[in-house]
This record gives C-alpha cells, structure tokens and sequence, in this order.
C-alpha cells in the first residue's frame, strides 16, 4: 500500500475524434503525500481537467494507473465508485460552486447530506454541519439559506465546507477562485491558505501560476498533455526549467519583475524548439 494518498503512474487518456485520436493526457505520473497542498497548472487544453476527471472517476484511463489511499481504483465499476463517494474519501469542489450545491436545499441540507449518506445520525451530522460552517469563517445563521441568497464568494466557502465535512483523505479544488471577482478572489486565496491544516492532501488545479504560488508546497506544470515539470513552490517560481513555465512565470502579474519581458520572449524562442 502507498503512503501516498494519490499516486498517478504513466497515465494515458484518449479522446477519439473522426480523423483520429486526441491525446488528452501522456504519461502523466503525479503523486500527493498525506497533508500536501499540490498544485496543477497549464492553460486551457492542458489537461489539467482531464486529470482531475480521471481521478474521479469520471473518464476512464486508457493507460497507466490511479491508486487513491491505498486503493488502485483505475478499473473501479459505477458500483465500486459509488462506494468509495459514499465513504468521502474522495471529495471534488467545482470552479462554480453552483454546480455542488442544489438551489433548492438549504445550506444546513446540502452540508448534512453526505453524512446522512454515510449513515451518521442527523444529530451528529447538523453538529459537524455548524463546526464546519464555522471553520470556513462563515455566519451560522446562513445554514438556513438557499446557495442562491448568497455571495459568489460565500458560495465557494460552503462547497469547501462539504468536501471537508466527511473528512476526506483527498480534495480536488478544480479552478476554485476564477469565477469569483478581484475582491473575492484574494479572500478566497487568503483563505484556501488555511486549508492545509485541515489534514487533507489539496490538488489545487489551475491556469493561473500567481493564484497558487503561495498555497501550495509543490507545483506540477501541464503542457500539452504532459508534466514538463514539478518541484516546489519556491524552485518552479524562482528557477523555472522548462521553457513553458519560465513563460508562466513571466507571464504571471505577482510574479513579474524588471526582466519578465526579455524572459518572456525567451520562453517563447525555446518553445518554438520543442
């Protein structure tokens, strides 16, 4: 059994298409340690999706392996799957949090839900309801609300608080700050900050390089369906090897310095190479 609670080995996904297969994902091999916050970046068409929805359970693999707390679950069937959600191992908070919560239960319902599914009583399951509405730094008083009487921001933090109330052993945050406006958006930094003390491994999926540079320990680039490259925080923002994140880096406004430009137009002279 890996110590790791996500190991991801050579992992391949195909997407077929009329003249020919799409490459969706190459050989990929990630792995998340017990607490690590890892974060995923690459543009639009990357794959950083793809490998969130492969994880999941949501496309199936066309090579390679996924072992998610010491279970391989590559080849899980719906019915394995819907074990392993119902147990919350396994928790996803979406970029729209609207997409999480049902516009027609209350806050209270959609943070019960789960555990009720889990077979804890309502008692126990309303207490951890109001701790962890408390824990994202939000009113008590808005359990008794629909996700509609409430802020994008305010929003965000209840999906959170549902994927940590059944204490998973993995979160994914699939682009959690960029439907949020500038204000909400560094709240929600500031505050996605403290949820490595929460005890769960974070995949913090994004395509903005400054949005997780403070948040997470390690940082594992996506181009074109590979990983070009992975380090920490501070070795992929100071030293960048790839060509690709030193155009990130570049690119990236907290990030830019006196010499961003002449760094960009270098990335983009290697990429052209590549």
């Amino acid at each position: 059994m890996s110590a790791d609670v996500l190991s991801v080995t050579d992992l391949e996904v195909h997407y077929r298409r009329r003249h020919g297969r799409l490459h969706a994902l190459r050989g990929v091999s990630l792995s998340v340690a017990p607490g690590e916050t890892v974060g995923i970046i690459g543009e639009t068409g990357s794959g950083k999706s793809t490998l969130a929805r492969a994880v999941l359970g949501l496309v199936r693999p066309s090579a390679g392996r996924i072992v998610v707390a010491g279970e391989d679950i590559t080849g899980y069937s719906s019915r394995q799957w819907r074990t392993l959600r119902r147990r919350g191992v396994l928790q996803y908070v979406f970029q729209d949090p609207l997409r999480s919560l049902d516009p027609d239960l209350t806050i209270e319902e959609s943070l019960i839900e789960p555990l009720l599914i889990q077979g804890r009583s309502r008692t126990e399951a309303v207490e951890r309801a109001r701790a962890y509405i408390a824990r994202v730094h939000l009113d008590e008083s808005l359990l008794t609300r629909l996700p509609g009487e409430l802020s994008g921001g305010q929003r965000q933090r209840v999906a959170v608080a549902r994927a940590l109330v059944t204490d998973p052993a993995l979160v994914i945050l699939d682009e959690p700050v960029s439907a949020l406006d500038s204000a909400n958006r560094v709240q929600a930094l500031e505050f996605l900050k403290e949820l490595r003390d929460s005890g769960a491994a974070l995949v913090f999926i994004s395509h903005d390089l400054g949005s997780v540079a403070g948040i997470a320990d390690r940082i594992a680039v996506l181009y074109q369906g590979e990983i070009v490259e992975v380090g920490t925080a501070r070795e992929v923002i100071t030293a960048p090897r790839h060509a690709y994140t030193r155009l990130l880096v570049s690119s990236a406004p907290t990030l830019r310095t006196a010499d961003a430009d002449r760094a960009r137009r270098d990335a983009l002279r290697d990429l052209l190479h590549i």
